[in-house]
């Protein structure tokens, strides 16, 4: 069995790191957005204020709003690292596994952990594996009898 007992949750910088740099970037743009109309709407409630006026007025009224969004950020990006493991972890494993089959040294049969995604995937990698290790030996026990019946006729 193939360690199903993952501890890592960032086991796949390329994916992962795509997905948490998405995140942000839609994060920072949602805040970006959200604040240029909360100043916008306070500019237009009373044009004539100054601008310092404004930027203090913004802040006692969507100052909790901003803190509470920062602090929200790294819960988002660890829910997301947590959700890509799920996906993540599995294709990560199987890749594993099949080097250390090219690489010629038998693997033990893929299992992934419970809640990941992609189960079936393992199941369908264990047959194939099984069905070319029968085809392997079928293939291996007709040569031998080819040759011990070669040698024979001789």
């Amino acid at each position: 069995m193939s360690h199903p007992d993952r501890k890592k949750t960032y086991v796949d910088p390329q994916v992962q790191g795509s997905l948490v740099r998405r995140l942000i970037l839609h994060w920072v743009g949602f805040f970006v957005v959200a604040s240029l109309i909360a100043f916008f709407l306070q500019v237009m409630s009373n044009p004539f204020r100054s601008f310092e006026a404004h930027a203090t007025q913004i802040w006692w009224t969507h100052g909790p709003f901003i803190l509470a969004m920062v602090f929200l950020l790294p819960v988002f990006v660890l829910d997301t690292l947590r959700l890509s493991n799920r996906f993540a972890g599995p294709i990560y494993r199987l890749r594993k596994t099949i080097r250390t089959i090219a690489q010629g040294e038998s693997a033990q049969p893929l299992k992934f952990r419970d809640g990941d995604f992609w189960q079936s995937l393992a199941t369908d990698f264990n047959q194939m594996v099984d069905q070319l290790t029968s085809s392997e030996e079928s293939t291996d026990k007709n040569h031998d009898e080819q040759i011990t019946a070669t040698s024979s006729n001789r």
